[in-house]
């Protein structure tokens, strides 16, 4: 798989009640399509996904494949403190027709190389392509050119690095 274009972190909007609007996300997704994006990050990890319950990340990402409706790739964040619970978001996503993965090094945790490894090897086995996120600001690990080498000859399924390391 490949992530050609534009491929921007969809914002979830709120209604007065603090529950997700799904209609404005909808529209947010339409006028974005409108305006020429190539298709969508859903729960992106710098923004509200993380403070998200599992059943409101799923609303998300329901509602961005319903609107998206095959016209470009919609792709998870998963990021999370454990692979168990990243691999659980990972099958919600499959579940719900996302095409690909996003996800961090395990959050909150300073995992060393063979931990990395574990863990996106974890999460790969759910099946969808991976996009590696290398964020060492968000994560507290970071993946230097030697690390994303080793990614992509360790772990099946990764297809992809999100650099913003600023290295």
């Amino acid at each position: 798989m490949r992530f050609a274009g534009i491929l921007p972190a969809v914002t979830t909007p709120f209604d007065a009640n603090d529950e997700i609007d799904v209609d404005a996300l909808k529209a947010n997704v339409e006028a974005m399509l409108e305006a020429g994006v190539h298709g969508f990050v859903a729960n992106g990890t710098m923004g509200e996904a993380a403070g998200l319950t599992r059943e409101e990340r799923r609303t998300v990402i329901r509602a961005v494949v319903e609107q998206t409706n095959g016209r470009g790739p919609v792709i998870a964040g998963v990021s999370s403190s454990s692979a168990r619970q990243s691999l659980q978001y990972a099958q919600d996503a499959k579940e719900l027709g996302a095409d690909a993965i996003m996800s961090l090094p395990p959050l909150g945790y300073r995992a060393d190389p063979d931990e990395v490894i574990a863990f996106f090897t974890e999460i790969a086995t759910i099946g969808l392509p991976i996009m590696a996120y290398n964020n060492p600001e968000a994560s507290g690990v970071d993946l230097p050119p030697a690390m994303i080498v080793r990614i992509a000859q360790e772990v099946d399924g990764v297809v992809a690095i999100k650099e913003c390391s600023g290295d």
